[in-house]
């Protein structure tokens, strides 16, 4: 009678919704911090599957260019049992700061259809820009504006060139600490017409991504003046109601 239990078990299988599938993430967010001299960032995120069926990986979906993912061993398909992870890599470009990064891991596993990753990106800056814009109103006086470039990291940059987008604003270099410190001078030649541009600073970095930064400006209108606020009507004078007809006017109440 020892076969009764293989064949119980064997019904059970084929039961629909007793087959169990599943994907287990190790972590769903990893933290990663850049250095300066990195133009990439890679994580990984290790995944099982568990269960007793095949998982399939319908979609590997990132909301930003700036980040490529793709499983491991290129497979989308696993049996229960295997192990792999998603690849991701991260291309800093021109950001700084502290980002966030998404993608959606979309699959046949009924509990975790869709399963969220993060990676949480901390970009040191370089450069330390103030302001990052200049702003004239028409009508005034065309006078020079100044932007202060201080740069952060260890070794010595210069701005080899401040290059202005519109002909009507020219730009001086100062130097106020070889390779550490600098002030970049604009200067409108009128305010009578609003404009928008951008001063292209180059720099001699000897980091691709850190050889370029913007400083905008904008000739704008004057705020509208506010409005007075509006007079109190004037009081009306109280209007008695017309007699009645065959009734006598009252007789106004004398004052106690």
């Amino acid at each position: 009678m020892k076969f009764i239990p293989a064949l119980a078990a064997t019904a059970l299988m084929l039961i629909p919704g007793l087959c169990r599938a599943g994907i287990d993430f190790e972590n769903t967010t990893q933290a990663l911090t850049a250095k300066i001299s990195e133009a990439h960032l890679s994580a990984s995120f290790n995944f099982s599957i568990s269960g007793d069926k095949p998982v399939t990986i319908k979609d590997i979906h990132a909301f930003c260019s700036c980040v490529k993912a793709e499983t491991k061993d290129k497979k989308m398909t696993y049996a229960p049992g295997e192990k792999s992870s998603i690849e991701t890599v991260f291309e800093v470009g021109g950001f700084e700061g502290t980002l966030r990064k998404e993608l959606v891991i979309s699959t046949d596993d009924p509990d975790h259809p869709e399963v969220r990753l993060v990676m949480e990106v901390t970009i040191p800056a370089l450069y330390q820009i103030t302001p990052n814009q200049l702003v004239w109103q028409t009508g005034s006086a065309p006078e020079p504006k100044s932007v202060r470039l201080k740069v952060l990291g260890e070794d010595p940059v210069h701005i080899t060139a401040a290059v202005s987008s519109r002909s009507a604003m020219t730009t001086a270099v100062k130097e106020i600490t070889a390779g550490r410190e600098y002030e970049v001078q604009v200067t409108p030649q009128s305010t009578e017409k609003k404009m928008l541009g951008l001063v292209r600073l180059e720099l001699d970095s000897k980091y691709p991504r850190y050889q370029k930064r913007l400083v905008f400006f904008n000739i704008t209108d004057k705020p509208a003046a506010a409005a007075a606020p509006a007079s109190a009507p004037a009081a009306t004078a109280a209007v008695a109601p017309p007699p009645v007809p065959g009734e006598a006017p009252k007789a106004d109440a004398k004052k106690p």
